[in-house]
């Protein structure tokens, strides 16, 4: 098995056995990555990278915004799904206009979002998982 395999596993494996708190900052690590790649592809004029990152993007928006809790959320929650939405709204803005600028504009936001997430959530992850070098899709 070659080594890409084994780190490719090993990623899949750590999703299965962290706690909620830290799987939600990697899904936030993930999003903000995905985001950022489809910026770089836009920018370069990667139509195929760019479908490719922004379909990831919008998949973990989307999920965030589908896996609120918006009773026990009140109105934390509701704000979260408006912003989810404005983000959604955009990168699909971005698409169609190829527009940078939609995609930056998402990346504020979701970055402010994650950054928020990651101030409280952080202290009570009890011991960060080591990275896996995974090698950039093509």
């Amino acid at each position: 098995m070659r080594a890409q395999e084994y780190a490719n596993r090993y990623a899949a494996a750590q999703v299965t056995v962290v706690d909620r708190e830290r799987l939600l900052l990697l899904v936030f690590e993930g999003g903000t990555k995905f985001l950022h790649l489809t910026r770089q592809a836009l920018a370069a004029g990667d139509t195929g990278r760019f479908a490719a990152n922004l379909s990831r993007a919008q998949a973990i928006i989307s999920e965030l915004r589908a896996t609120l809790d918006r009773e026990a959320g009140g109105a934390i929650a509701a704000d979260l799904a408006r912003l989810y939405e404005f983000m959604l709204f955009h990168l699909t803005e971005a698409n169609v206009q190829k527009s940078v600028r939609h995609v930056d504009e998402v990346i504020v936001v979701f970055g402010t979002i994650a950054d928020a997430f990651q101030t409280i959530l952080a202290p009570r992850v009890e011991r960060p998982l080591p990275p896996v070098a995974v090698a950039a899709a093509g």
